[in-house]
């Protein structure tokens, strides 16, 4: 049972982890140089509805194959203390604040920012479209940060 929870835990983790490692990486870059500000803004708006779905899921799957494994393996007590895998779930919280805030919030206001067609862009819309890639580095900071710890905790000891 326990191998089967660590497989659907490092798939729902591969999920969440990836998609947050693609954005500033590969999607956002790859929009910015073949897309004008409205088109990508369009595009990352639909990206990034499509993205949050499967994120969430993926977060609900981190979270419950987590809990159930942490009772086999140490039983839930041990999350009272300060450990690493308390540390890795803080860390995971503040992931899943960015990403909610950069998946739901900045979106909604970088569209009601934006502008007309032909006309220039706003310093408010510019400032959120720079928010907006600061977040996903942000979260991809995160993502290095939480698979680390997962490799201090599942490090033969």
């Amino acid at each position: 049972m326990l191998a089967i929870l660590f497989w659907f835990h490092l798939m729902g983790i591969a999920i969440w982890v990836g998609g947050s490692f693609l954005m500033p990486l590969i999607i956002v870059p790859t929009a910015q140089s073949a897309l004008e500000p409205l088109a990508r803004m369009k595009f990352m708006t639909a990206l990034s509805q499509r993205l949050t779905s499967w994120m969430l899921v993926a977060i609900l799957v981190v979270v419950v194959t987590g809990i159930l494994q942490t009772n086999q393996i140490f039983g839930l007590a041990y999350l009272l203390g300060v450990n690493v895998l308390s540390v890795k779930i803080v860390v995971a919280v503040v992931m899943i604040a960015n990403g909610f805030y950069l998946g739901n919030i900045l979106p909604k206001r970088a569209a009601a920012l934006a502008p007309a067609p032909g006309a220039p862009p706003s310093p408010q819309f510019l400032r959120a479209i720079r928010l907006q890639a600061m977040h996903g580095w942000i979260q991809a900071g995160l993502g290095v940060v939480v698979l680390l710890l997962v490799g201090i905790l599942a490090a033969p000891v």
